[in-house]
């Protein structure tokens, strides 16, 4: 009989270590044409009909380090449309947010009074801060992983 010694220092026997596998199968489903990825039904159920001719196909996956792989490249998806938001909303926002702030330039350098030249340098300073929270950060997780990492 062979012994495997673990992370502990343990010697256990060869066919008592097994990978990390999930009771219940997680499903993915992914169209290499699209390059698209989303979490499917079920394992007993199989893929839509509409979604088997854009070319998805089932994922199952029955490993916790199968699900990690899967769910990392579906972060990454979800990674690159949020950049596409921004860069769409900035490209709708940024000539509006250039006039406005050349508008704002120009009355303070055009103001009759201290007043109104704080007004503009502080109105300045808001669009300034409002540009730096307005990066919009998110992070998406599967229900397991959040449970594994104690979120």
């Amino acid at each position: 009989m062979k012994y495997v010694r673990t992370d502990a220092g343990i010697f256990v026997p060869k066919h008592t270590v097994k990978p990390a596998v999930s009771p219940i199968a997680v499903v993915f489903w992914h169209s290499r044409r699209l390059n698209r990825i989303v979490v499917g039904l079920p394992e007993m159920y199989p893929v839509p009909k509409v979604l088997v001719r854009l070319g998805f196909v089932k994922v199952v996956c029955r490993t916790a380090h199968e699900v990690e792989i899967w769910s990392q490249k579906m972060r990454d998806q979800e990674k690159r449309d949020e950049e596409m938001k921004d860069d769409e909303r900035e490209a709708f926002e940024g000539p509006i947010r250039a006039a406005l702030r050349s508008d704002l330039h120009e009355r303070m350098a055009n103001s009759r009074n201290p007043l109104n030249r704080q007004f503009c340098r502080q109105a300045l300073a808001r669009m300034d801060e409002y540009e730096r929270k307005n990066r919009m950060k998110r992070e998406s997780f599967m229900h397991a992983e959040a449970h594994e990492d104690g979120k």
